[in-house]
């Protein structure tokens, strides 16, 4: 029984003395794991000039087909494919002899009486008459009234005219025809001053705002360059898209932009303070980015950050870094988090001032 005892002991023993062996030379491995040489880069701030372009669409300030709202033969026609028109000018007229008469008529009917209505004034007044045939008489005027609103509403009906300034297009209708509620007879766009819709991808939601100055171009007016303002950026960003529909608002006084033109929308941002570092030191994992700093001690530390615009190799942190850190920028791949590293003597620093420029459609 004790030789059991003992032969355990020893067996014990034995693998106690094989586990610590493995373990220290497993340290020591650790220990003597040599120095990796990197570069870094000294974190600071500088000036970020920021400019996005996008693809938009030209629209008309405003845009209405102009249509009939009675079924009428048309009589006249004041205008010429793609004439500019002021508010209120007649376009077209429609049938209206018989309202013409209509309305003398009503215009009589309503001065008689109103005569009527002065004469009972007087009779009145003498207490000649009773008040009732007063009441009576001014009754009979207000319906006279009715009746001649009632014409002139529908000689308006049959007189159109344009709704506001702008450009007319072709004319679709002659002299003679027979319009129906809803037949289209030309088009008119307010083009004076034009509107620009374009998609900005949602991570620049924080960047652009109402009033921010645009400048478009047209591949269909070389060398010409337009310059207005964000009007509205939509409340609603596209779940499919992950992007924001953006309108600027800009000049189009000598009407060379049209309705439906593709532009090219650039937006230039103010200069701003941010931390940029090299794009070779940020490790992307899933949606997550980390960078390795140096201590004081020399010893690599994996630190997770937040990025804003990535663009020419360098990427904007938002969040993580501070002006203090140093940032491994080269020998990333073969450090791990507390590692020693032998910085080496062509580190650089960070850049003072770059510029970001971003082509896109908007779709992301």
């Amino acid at each position: 029984m004790n030789r059991k005892k003992i032969g355990l002991l020893f067996v014990l023993l034995l693998v106690f003395s094989v586990y610590k062996l493995f373990d220290n030379t497993k340290t020591t491995r650790v220990k003597e794991r040599p120095q990796v040489s990197v570069k870094v880069s000294q974190v600071t701030e500088s000036r970020i000039h920021t400019v996005l372009e996008f693809i938009g669409t030209a629209v008309s300030n405003e845009s209405v087909d102009i249509t009939s709202s009675v079924a009428q033969k048309v009589t006249k026609i004041n205008f010429s494919d793609c004439d500019f028109v002021k508010k209120g000018d007649v376009l077209v007229q429609q049938n209206i002899d018989k309202l013409l008469a209509q309305k003398k008529q009503a215009e009589i009917n309503l001065q008689e009486q109103q005569r009527e209505l002065t004469r009972i004034s007087t009779l009145k007044k003498r207490n000649v008459i009773a008040a009732k045939e007063y009441d009576s008489q001014n009754t009979k005027v207000q319906d006279a009234q009715a009746k001649l609103a009632e014409v002139e509403e529908e000689i308006k009906e049959r007189t159109i005219v344009a709704p506001f300034d702008g450009m007319l297009g072709l004319r679709k209708i002659s002299v003679g025809a027979l319009l129906s509620p809803g037949t289209v007879i030309t088009t008119i766009d307010d083009i004076k001053n034009i509107k620009v819709d374009f998609s900005v991808p949602e991570k620049y939601l924080s960047l652009i705002t109402k009033g921010c100055k645009i400048e478009a171009t047209g591949i269909a007016l070389p060398g010409k360059k337009f310059f207005g303002s964000v009007q509205a950026v939509s409340p609603r960003i596209s779940a499919v898209s992950r992007s924001i529909s953006v309108r600027g608002i800009i000049e189009n006084k000598d009407y060379l932009l049209r309705s439906g033109m593709m532009l090219n929308v650039t937006i230039e941002m103010q200069d701003r303070n941010a931390i940029q570092i090299q794009e070779s030191a940020v490790l992307n994992v899933g949606e997550k980015h980390y960078v390795y700093i140096v201590d004081s001690e020399n010893r690599a530390k994996q630190k997770e950050i937040e990025i804003g615009e990535r663009r020419d190799h360098l990427v904007e942190v938002t969040k993580g870094l501070t002006s203090s850190d140093r940032v491994i920028v080269d020998g990333v791949v073969k450090i791990s988090d507390g590692d020693m590293v032998k910085i080496s003597e062509n580190s650089e620093r960070s850049v003072e001032y770059s510029t970001f420029s971003e082509n896109t459609d908007g779709i992301k």
